[in-house]
């Protein structure tokens, strides 16, 4: 089996790019079908996500299309010039595709090293090629095999412990605060960018409201409407010139606001922590230059964070992934010398049963055009002669057969097998076809 993957990835080719190049859901099995239709005998599995375009072909007799026909096949599906995006695409045969395979689901090649979302979207794919009817044992057997290999590392490698992200960190640090979250109150000061990915994140914890505050109420309006409809979370507007007043109420507050100076001071914060009874609180400014003095966090109970604290446990997190890597790559190596067994040595069930039934054909066809001569055969005769060209038959294939037991587990039993079938004229389709039909 020849296999080859060729596509790109939010390193090889710009978003604007990918864009163009990517397929929506509903057109991947139109896709898949059109490519296997005007390459026969290719299997097709077809990746796109936002980061990556993929295409990975297999063909069992070495007639897999050629890179320059899988450009031409992109170019006239999306009605592109190959050369606006022929230079973004890296491509991998065989081993090498395998290997390119593996590293994708077991999250090595994402931008967020140990992320796990990949590994579902490569099912996803695997699952649609299979029920358009683009997958066969080839892309069958080596997806497989990276599924595997993808659960192994996530489930005995450290390449997914911990958060990677501004937002998914600061929930980290807010867990390690507060055992629960439905009875607290989350206030977003501000409408930055950076500051509603964090409060996405915190949403995820199903707080019991949030409150929103920003110097232009419609804006603070908009945002409170918005996550409201997307989380289902009871929100409230606060007026700009109330929320330090308010923060005795709270319990986590974002703050990102385009602000030269401090918003919140020391002094303006003083006299919150008795009125909280010193309940905890925790602050996380987002914004640069700093919405909160770094003298807020002396007071009792009160955690602040700001962009650089949440970034180096960031980064702690990442090195503790990157630590991992050695140990992924192993596991991924060995997957690669099982998969590559496996293909060496061929299915040698299915072509010695072929055998067989190739050799009793022989015998019932030789039987069947003598006992016609045999007028005064007797029915015992008759079954003798039966016998003994079947045991012919067996003793002539037990050397060959024995011989391709012998070399199953190396590199030669694929040569003896596909001479056997060469010799014996068995095909493929005899070997997998249990009753022996032809097409």
């Amino acid at each position: 089996m020849r296999t080859l993957v060729i596509g790109c990835n939010h390193r090889s080719a710009r978003v604007a790019l990918r864009e163009r190049l990517a397929f929506d859901e509903a057109s991947v099995p139109r896709a898949l079908r059109s490519l296997v239709e005007s390459f026969p005998g290719t299997e097709a599995v077809l990746l796109s996500t936002c980061n990556r375009l993929e295409l990975y072909l297999a063909h069992a007799d070495q007639g897999i299309p050629r890179i320059g026909q899988v450009i031409d096949f992109l170019a006239g599906w999306h009605d592109l010039d190959a050369a606006e995006f022929a230079p973004a695409l890296y491509s991998h045969e065989d081993v090498e595709a395998a290997r390119h395979l593996f590293r994708v689901v077991s999250s090595l090649d994402s931008m967020v090293l140990g992320e796990s979302q990949i590994l579902g979207q490569a099912k996803a794919a695997y699952e649609t090629a299979k029920q358009t009817g683009t997958v066969s044992r080839g892309l069958d057997a080596l997806f497989r095999q990276a599924f595997s290999v993808a659960k192994e590392i996530h489930t005995h490698t450290g390449i997914a412990t911990g958060r990677v992200s501004v937002g998914s960190t600061a929930v980290d640090l807010a867990r390690q605060i507060f055992s629960r979250f439905e009875d607290k109150i989350v206030l977003m000061v501000g409408a930055g960018k950076m500051g509603e990915m964090t409060l996405r994140h915190l949403l995820t914890t199903h707080p019991k409201e949030l409150w929103v505050t920003n110097r232009t109420d419609p804006r603070a309006a908009d945002l409170a409407a918005r996550l409201s409809q997307r989380y289902g979370v009871h929100t409230r507007v606060i007026p700009f010139a109330e929320w330090i007043d308010r923060l005795a109420e709270a319990d986590i507050v974002i703050s990102s606001t385009g602000s030269r100076e401090p918003i919140l001071k020391a002094k303006d914060f003083a006299p919150i922590p008795a009125r909280r009874r010193y309940r905890s609180l925790l602050l996380i400014d987002i914004a640069v230059p700093r919405d909160i003095d770094v003298a807020v966090a002396e007071q009792d109970c009160v955690f602040l964070y700001n962009i650089d604290d949440l970034q180096t446990v960031t980064e702690k997190t990442l090195a503790r992934r990157r630590g991992a890597l050695d140990q992924c790559h192993e596991i991924i190596e060995a997957g690669l010398l099982a998969f590559a067994e496996r293909l060496a040595s061929p299915d040698l069930g299915s072509l010695i049963e072929a055998l067989s039934r190739r050799f009793q054909e022989i015998s019932d066809a030789e039987l069947a055009r003598i006992i016609p001569k045999l007028e005064n055969a007797s029915d015992r005769d008759r079954e003798l002669i039966r016998q003994m060209l079947h045991r012919v038959a067996q003793k002539i294939l037990n050397h060959p057969l024995q011989l391709l037991n012998d070399t199953a587990a190396n590199g030669a039993a694929r040569v003896y097998a596909d001479t056997l079938r060469a010799m014996f004229d068995v095909s493929s389709q005899d070997a997998d076809d249990p009753a022996g039909r032809k097409p």
